[in-house]
Order: structure tokens, then C-alpha cells, then sequence
């Protein structure tokens, strides 16, 4: 109960300003430079849903991560404390919501410092799973609630979500294994197995993917890109697959 009741005071107090602090040790001004300090006080939000996405380093303080849904109480995903890194994932805009708990100090990371860290702090790498399976989650679910899309490009934009996140994890982004025509997919997009049958033979007709041995192939992302209502390229992991691609 104290726990429900603190992450309720966390999230329900007004927002408090944000301020730069750009006094910073010698040592932090060699290892980031460019970068700032943030003071965030008690029951700030340090970052929220659809803001471009940064990462944070915590160096004081404590923040309560979670997501809020259209209705309903927040869904609290993880507390973060000194010396863990907040902002995780892959898509350009923040997923969930993060404020302070305390008066906090934040430090701006950038992603080569990200991986530097991954190597050496084998939760964190848990994290960045985690973190990829939320957008996973926001991206499908944002694709289900678009009654209007065709099913052609609900199936454009699962292939795209799953060829960011093969990329992200270092796998081949235009290798989809499994059977992508299974009713577990279906389900999931909300079409039945023919619907999702017939989507993947007008995307194979079309020259956008090859399907073979229980594996796809992503012939054309520019391609299926153009089919979805984002448009070209509005996530890191698809940027992440083209540079894979090279």
C-alpha cells in the first residue's frame, strides 16, 4: 500500500520546471562534452509519452517509470535509481512516462555511452529487451486502434516493427523467422488467418517480401514504408535497418 500510494504522489503532483545545471567536474566535462546536467525536482516528469526519446544517466534521486493508459491508473514499469540509465528503446519518441520521486540529478547520455555500459552490466541489457518489447507492444496496439488502416498495411507495419527490432538486437532485419501466416499473428492484428493470408500474397505479388520455408524475406522496406500511414522512416530501429542493410 505504501508503495501505491508514494507512486501515486509521484505521478499525480504538478509538473516542476526542469533546470539546466551546467556546472559539471572536469571529469564529466571530458567524458561528455556537450552534454548537460538536469535538476529535476520532486514530481517532475523527466520525460513523457510522444516526447523525442533521451537517454538519462541517474545520478541523485529516485524516478517511478510507467506507462499511463487512456483510462485506468498508471501501469508502473520499473523504479530507477543512481547509477541506472532511463530512456531506453528504439523508436524516436518516448513510450511511457518518467518522473522523480526525490529531488534528482540527471546527466544526458548519448547512445555510444549506452553501449559502453551494455558492456559491461548484463540487467541493463535485460532492460533494452524490455524496453523493445514495450514498443513492440505501443507499435502494434497503435496499429490495431486505426480501424480505418487495411489489413495490407497492418501487415506492412508488423513486418517493420519486427525488422527494427531484429536490427536493434544485430540480426539480419530482412529475415523474418517463423511462421508469419500462423494464427498466433493473425491474433494479434486482429484479421483472421485468410485476411492474413491474403495481405502477405498481395506483399509478395508486389515484390516487397518473399516467403519460403517458413521464412520471409523483406525485399523492399522503402516499400512497405510507403504502405504504412507513418510514412518513410519515423523510427530509429527502421534507420537502424537500412544502415544494417548496407
Amino acid at each position: 500500500m505504501q508503495v501505491i500510494e508514494y507512486v501515486s504522489e509521484a505521478t499525480q503532483v504538478c509538473d516542476a520546471p526542469r533546470v539546466v545545471d551546467t556546472i559539471r567536474t572536469p571529469q564529466q566535462n571530458l567524458q561528455f562534452q556537450g552534454l548537460f546536467r538536469w535538476h529535476a525536482a520532486k514530481g517532475s516528469t523527466l520525460f513523457r509519452s510522444g516526447e523525442p526519446r533521451q537517454l538519462y544517466f541517474i545520478e541523485t534521486g529516485a524516478l517511478c517509470h510507467y506507462t499511463q493508459p487512456t483510462k485506468g491508473r498508471p501501469s508502473i514499469i520499473e523504479f530507477v535509481f543512481p547509477g541506472e540509465i532511463i530512456g531506453l528503446g528504439c523508436l524516436a519518441e518516448h513510450v511511457s512516462t518518467a518522473r522523480t520521486m526525490a529531488d534528482s540529478y540527471v546527466r544526458v547520455i548519448t547512445d555510444a555511452d549506452l553501449e559502453r555500459a551494455l558492456a559491461n552490466d548484463d540487467r541493463l541489457f535485460f532492460r533494452m529487451a524490455e524496453a523493445s518489447d514495450r514498443e513492440f507492444d505501443y507499435l502494434r496496439n497503435r496499429a490495431l486502434k486505426a480501424k480505418s488502416r487495411s489489413p495490407i498495411e497492418r501487415v506492412a507495419n508488423f513486418l517493420l516493427a519486427i525488422a527494427g527490432i531484429n536490427a536493434s538486437e544485430g540480426r539480419d532485419p530482412l529475415i523474418v523467422t517463423g511462421n508469419v501466416s500462423s494464427g498466433h499473428v493473425a491474433e494479434r492484428l486482429d484479421m483472421s488467418i485468410d485476411t492474413l493470408a491474403d495481405a502477405l500474397l498481395s506483399l509478395r505479388q508486389g515484390g516487397l517480401i518473399d516467403v519460403s520455408d517458413h521464412v520471409l524475406r523483406i525485399r523492399n522496406i522503402a516499400g512497405l514504408e510507403s504502405m504504412t500511414a507513418n510514412g518513410p522512416a519515423q523510427s530509429c530501429q527502421r534507420e537502424a535497418v537500412r544502415q544494417f542493410s548496407r
